[in-house]
C-alpha cells in the first residue's frame, strides 16, 4: 500500500463518508419491529379475564402461642402514665428502688 495514502488525511475522508453514510441508511431501512396491538387492546378490556392472585401470609411460619399471659391494656397504659416525661421519670424511679440518690435529667448516672 502507498504510504503516501495512509498518512493523507484528505485519502481517508471518502472511505469515512461512503461507510457512514451505508451505516445510515441501514439503519433506516431497517423497519422498527411493530408491536402486535391484540394483546394491549385486551389488556386494557376491564372484562379480560385476570388470574387469581395467591396470597401467603407472612406470619404463616411463625410460631403460635409465644406469650403465656395478657396484660390488661387499662392497667399497662397506666402504669406507662405514672412517667410522665418519659425515660428520664424511668431512670429516677429504678434508682429510687434500688436505694441510690437519683441523677439530674440531663446528666448520666
Amino acid at each position: 500500500m502507498n504510504i503516501r495514502v495512509i498518512s493523507n488525511p484528505h485519502a481517508w475522508l471518502p472511505v469515512l463518508l461512503l461507510s457512514a453514510a451505508a451505516a445510515a441508511k441501514a439503519q433506516i431501512t431497517t423497519p422498527y419491529p411493530r408491536l402486535d396491538p391484540k394483546p394491549t387492546e385486551q389488556a386494557a378490556d376491564p372484562a379480560s379475564p385476570v388470574p387469581a392472585a395467591r396470597y401467603t401470609s407472612a406470619f404463616a411460619g411463625l410460631a403460635t402461642g409465644v406469650e403465656t399471659a395478657a396484660d390488661d391494656w387499662k392497667k399497662a397504659n397506666a402504669a406507662v402514665g405514672q412517667f410522665p416525661r418519659g425515660h428520664a421519670d424511668l431512670l429516677k424511679w429504678e434508682q429510687a428502688q434500688d436505694g441510690k440518690p437519683a441523677a439530674p435529667a440531663g446528666q448520666k448516672p
